[in-house]
């Protein structure tokens, strides 16, 4: 995988998804950045401004619950 190919920004959504606690996620175009935000109460919901824009779990999203290895095959294990 390509760290800098911006089609690849799910994997990476996912991976952080299943397992860091975070509240939100914004994925960005330039420089293959995004925004992690904290929250002592999560809302736990990923976004991006590249395509496919919009959300890409929220609560309430069929996709929001339980483990999605399958869309991050091949990334590290978590140490």
């Amino acid at each position: 995988m390509d760290r800098h190919d911006p089609s690849d920004w799910r994997r990476l959504a996912w991976w952080i998804h299943d397992h860091l606690p975070y509240s939100s996620l914004f994925f960005f175009p330039r420089l293959a950045a995004f925004n992690i935000q904290w929250r002592e109460n999560p809302e736990r919901w990923i976004q991006s401004y590249i395509a496919p824009k919009g959300y890409l779990t929220r609560p309430g999203m069929a996709n929001h619950a339980g483990l999605h290895g399958a869309e991050y095959e091949g990334f590290p294990a978590l140490r």
